[in-house]
């Protein structure tokens, strides 16, 4: 097991000399198999070692004796080690979620605050469980991806280097040095998914083909090599019509949807990583999402759970992790010289002007003002807003403007509106300029707005 092991690590580069590792131990057969192995290969590679395990605080003690049992064997083996308690029935009564949901968010939530951005997390997941996690995929109808030998999972760099090795090897190992381990009970509860394939499956396809697990593992390589590049491809194609956000990406639906089918679903699954939105929950939700993209509503969203949704506003489509509470009306007071910083995040500033100026008529607004009309102020819109447009007759509701201007309706809150000390509405920023501007004054002023029309 040993060489099958570290050439494994040789084809992958998953640790290297010197490197800080963090080993998950549970106190089972697997876990305890990968702590001895490293225990035995530390010296010669010169490895910084530590011991994580978790007391999930269930079974009624027992948990608590198996983090107890890894410390003492992590300890006597020279390897320092951290036990770690979490309150698993606590979260799953406050996120209404399955317990091994629960735990797994806990568990890696806990080794994040330990292993940080340089160390690396180690997983004992072997090769039966890369056969066992491709098929669940494939009864979930999703593309068997299954288990990579090193990703980045909760910000934190982590390794699977006994993916090519089958679960008897590494009994064997334990057995052959008549090392301990101890057994968690619920391994053998048919109530969970995963040993159902365990307990009934795997045993089923191991009797047509005992290397099974070398089998699948050539397949997934196979499938990650068109994997990596197809997902290059769909980076590529979005680049070229989506803005990526600190929370949200906004994209063309037409160019979107003109794209193959296999690049489309990887562009929804990369902007659900782009926010770092939980893909093991969101899998599922690319059809439902395409159907709605498609449909005849052109104003709507969509928010299949609460960590994020999505909203259509024209040939428009914005996927944000933002909140979705009404922003509040917001009422600013811009006197001569000053610069105001506006809720989506733009700023507008006022100073006086002299013709030798440049100006960007795109961004810049000239008017003349008495003292009379400052301070200028600067609004989100109301109800009823109107405004007298530059060169027309009459004046125009702001709400029709908005539409007009196809202005999607999630921005329409938040955009500035000038107004003059008065009320009268003086210009709204990339849109439209009022009348005001062709007035006398005794100052002249020159307004600018910064920001992205994303």
């Amino acid at each position: 097991m040993k060489e099958d092991v570290l050439t494994f690590n040789e084809q992958y580069n998953l640790f290297n000399q010197g490197d800080h590792l963090f080993l998950a131990v549970s106190g089972g057969i697997d876990s305890m198999a990968m702590l001895h192995f490293f225990a035995e290969i530390n010296k010669q590679w010169d490895l910084n070692l530590t011991t994580l395990t978790v007391d999930h605080q269930l079974r009624h003690g027992e948990s608590e004796a198996d983090a107890q049992f890894v410390k003492e064997q992590s300890e006597a083996l020279g390897i320092p080690c951290e036990v770690i308690s979490v309150d698993v029935k606590r979260y799953q009564k406050k996120y209404q979620v399955g317990v091994q949901e629960a735990a797994r968010e806990l568990r890696y939530d806990a080794f994040k605050k330990y292993v940080g951005v340089r160390g690396k997390l180690v997983l004992a997941h072997h090769g039966d469980d890369q056969v066992e996690t491709m098929y669940m995929q494939l009864t979930k109808g999703l593309v068997p991806t299954g288990m990579k030998a090193s990703r980045s999972l909760y910000s934190m760099n982590v390794i699977r280097p006994f993916l090519n090795v089958a679960k008897t090897d590494l009994t064997t190992y334990m057995s052959d040095q008549r090392l301990p381990h101890r057994e968690d009970p619920t391994n053998q509860d048919d109530q969970y998914t995963r040993n159902r394939f365990r307990n009934h499956l795997l045993p089923f396809i191991k009797q047509e083909n005992k290397n099974i697990h070398k089998s699948v593992r050539r397949v997934h390589e196979q499938l990650s090599e068109d994997e990596a590049l197809l997902t290059q491809l769909a980076e590529r194609e979005m680049g070229l019509f989506s803005q990526f956000c600190e929370q949200k990406v906004t994209f063309s639906i037409k160019s979107f949807v003109s794209l193959p089918q296999p690049l489309q679903r990887r562009g929804f699954h990369l902007i659900l990583n782009y926010l770092s939105v939980n893909t093991d929950r969101n899998q599922g939700f690319y059809p439902s999402f395409i159907d709605w993209l498609t449909s005849n509503q052109p104003n709507s969203t969509w928010s299949p759970n609460e960590q994020w949704r999505a909203i259509k506003s024209y040939d428009e489509c914005t996927i944000t992790v933002e909140s979705d509470k009404a922003l509040e009306p917001y009422n600013i007071e811009l006197n001569l010289g000053g610069k105001a910083t506006l809720p989506n995040g733009w700023t507008l500033s006022v100073e006086l002007y002299d013709d030798a100026q440049q100006v960007d008529l795109n961004r810049q607004l000239l008017i003349n003002v008495d003292e009379s009309d400052l301070p200028l102020m600067i609004r989100s819109r109301m109800p009823g807003d109107r405004v007298k447009p530059l060169g027309l007759k009459g004046s125009k509701k702001v709400k029709d403007i908005f539409i007009d201007e196809k202005i999607p309706k999630v921005k329409r809150d938040s955009w500035p509106i000038v107004e003059s000390k008065q009320g009268e509405i003086i210009w709204v920023p990339f849109i439209v300029k009022s009348e005001f501007v062709s007035r006398t004054g005794a100052l002249k002023l020159k307004l600018t707005i910064e920001g992205e029309q994303d």
